[in-house]
């Protein structure tokens, strides 16, 4: 018997899960109610699925068993597989029966390294590694959704691409897919995610524009006969400058322009005339990004030091982040809230910087929204906090996401 953390979802959440669409157009009212249904009738197996993923979880590069295992459920549902993409990565196309654009949803698969006990009875027996970053998830809201549209591929208007990306964690996943010609066949006209967050179970947050905070390089290569630890210590000082906040304070929310300023390591070459200083910008804004390298790159060449050279690097976004198109947060919005109720949707006003992704990537090239799914249960006190030893992820957000995205999805796919 599968037992479930599964908090109470609110009334009116529940009571549209039965009757989903109301006043929308009847045709996509049907697609998603059949969708829906057959979400209801494979819940118990999505949830089966989601314990084999986390207890068999994979770190970044190495997630061979998770990409066999969606490749095998997605060949045998009518998807389009192709694999090794990017290294572990799967791609599924199922294309409908009838024209229409194409649309995305993107999950990602790897595990990180952990040996914090396992609170859960279907606990990692992989050493040192888990899932606690809600990985696991996704992967299995991934498959829910592959589930429901291949219950309606006939009638479907377009096609569905499901990404199923490793190495989110090492945030070298979606580049590499991308390098690989992820959209190189077919690109997509939009594409989406989830990430599991904090929230209760029965709510998503998004955010127009920037939503998780990208991840700046700096790299400056010193050397000459001057006094180098001097010039090391004069280049440091510029970089923290362009903070905003201390490094104490990335783990608490702040607003999206916020800038935490880190400088990491300052080598010695292999001769005593070179040093390398390595320092990183983390900041959800554009526009306090451009700020940010101003200043150091300024702030740099006007150090004058004796015999010194000072060679500075800057790569924006070495991460990405995430920044949501602003139209189709909107769009989206009104999706999930045409089908899960107007409470099921919050705004993202804050972000903590320790928190990155790779998911901009992609939306660099497709515009697209990331969704946080809340995992949390109140009632159980369970907190999906990611990357916490006590992460507990509520499994009733697994069908409950593959619905938000399912109507968002067909929505786009149908024009609104």
């Amino acid at each position: 018997m599968i037992t479930r953390y599964l908090v109470a979802i609110p009334a009116a959440v529940a009571a549209l899960a039965v009757n989903p669409l109301g006043a929308q157009e009847s045709h996509v009212s049907d697609l998603y109610w059949r969708i829906s249904e057959r979400l209801t009738d494979a819940e118990l197996q999505l949830i089966d699925l989601r314990r084999d993923i986390h207890r068999h979880p994979e770190v970044s590069g190495e997630e061979s068993r998770t990409a066999a295992v969606v490749a095998k459920r997605l060949g045998a549902l009518g998807f389009t597989v192709t694999t090794d993409v990017g290294g572990h990565g799967v791609i599924g196309m199922l294309r409908g029966g009838k024209p229409g654009p194409t649309v995305a949803f993107r999950a990602d698969m790897d595990a990180v390294r952990s040996d914090a006990p396992d609170p859960v009875e279907f606990r990692s027996v992989v050493p040192g590694v888990r899932h606690i970053c809600g990985h696991d998830v996704h992967t299995t809201v991934g498959i829910a959704l592959a589930e429901g549209f291949a219950a309606v591929q006939e009638e479907l208007a377009g096609s569905v691409m499901l990404v199923f990306q490793p190495a989110e964690e090492r945030a070298t996943g979606a580049r590499a897919m991308l390098a690989d010609g992820v959209f190189a066949s077919e690109k997509p006209a939009a594409i989406f995610a989830v990430h599991t967050a904090p929230f209760p179970v029965g709510q998503l947050a998004t955010a127009p524009g920037g939503m998780m905070a990208g991840r700046d390089a700096v790299r400056v290569a010193i050397r000459g006969t001057g006094d180098l630890d001097e010039a090391v210590e004069a280049v440091a000082r510029v970089i923290r400058s362009a903070g905003t906040i201390p490094p104490a304070q990335a783990m608490q929310s702040h607003p999206p322009s916020v800038v935490l300023a880190q400088v990491f390591s300052a080598v010695r070459g292999s001769s005593g005339e070179e040093r390398h200083v390595r320092g990183q910008i983390t900041t959800a804004s554009d526009t306090a990004r451009a700020r940010a390298r101003q200043v150091i790159l300024q702030g740099i060449e006007r150090i004058d030091l004796p015999g010194v050279h000072i060679d500075p690097a800057y790569e924006s976004k070495a991460i990405a982040g995430v920044t949501n198109d602003p139209e189709l947060v909107s769009r989206a919005n009104a999706s999930i809230r045409a089908v899960l109720g107007d409470e099921s949707v919050v705004a993202v006003r804050s972000i903590p910087p320790a928190f990155s992704e790779d998911f901009g990537s992609f939306q660099a090239e497709v515009p697209g929204v990331m969704y946080f799914l809340g995992v949390s249960n109140p009632a159980t006190g369970t907190v999906g906090m990611p990357h916490s030893p006590d992460y507990v992820a509520d499994e009733g957000a697994i069908v409950l996401g593959a619905r938000a995205m399912s109507a968002i999805l067909l929505d786009w796919l149908a024009g609104r």
